[in-house]
């Protein structure tokens, strides 16, 4: 196991942190760490620490389909939708950060960064596609507008409270739902 603050030499303490990064544990801490660790990339090792990052992209991606679900089903005025989408393409932005970590060889940098790239396209087509019956054309500007896939751009999320809600989206107070369909 890895020592608070010290980077990783060996495949036991990546794992370790590849174990905190699934969990979401100290998110920042840890990839300050792999970035600044080190890792004998053999041939048995590569294998094995690129099934095992993969697996993380995988339950962090699940889990933020989740949050982004959940998020949407609260309701749909604008700084909701906004927000929810926001918050997935924060969640993008840290795995992209780990997946360009400088020490990880160029053809696992690629494969994770394909791996984000298409999650944040079947999700976007997704929303924009359960957008449509929304005749204003609102919800779907919105989702464009703060697109899943410009998750490369870190996004400033507003948390003050004292940001003032923005319209119902639909008129007449009924509220639209949007469902993002599995991928």
């Amino acid at each position: 196991m890895t020592p608070a603050g010290t980077p990783p030499s060996s495949y036991a303490e990546w794992s370790d942190c590849l174990e905190r990064l699934e969990q979401g544990l100290d998110d920042e801490q840890v990839i300050a760490l792999m970035a600044a660790g080190s890792l004998g990339w053999s041939a048995g090792v590569a294998t094995l620490f690129s099934t095992r990052i993969s697996e993380v992209f995988s339950v962090r991606l699940q889990r933020c389909a989740d949050r982004l679900t959940r998020d949407l089903q609260h309701g749909m005025d604008e700084t909701l939708l906004v927000r929810a989408l926001l918050n997935a393409r924060q969640t993008l932005s840290l795995l992209l950060r780990v997946a360009s970590l400088p020490g990880f060889p160029e053809r696992l940098r690629t494969h994770l960064r394909q791996a984000l790239d298409r999650y944040a396209g079947q999700a976007q087509d997704s929303l924009e596609r359960s957008a449509v019956h929304d005749r204003s054309g609102r919800l779907v500007s919105l989702i464009r507008h703060n697109s899943l896939c410009r998750f490369d751009a870190a996004p400033l999320i507003p948390t003050s409270p004292a940001c003032p809600p923005v319209a119902s989206v639909a008129p007449g107070g009924s509220r639209k739902r949007l469902f993002l369909t599995p991928i």
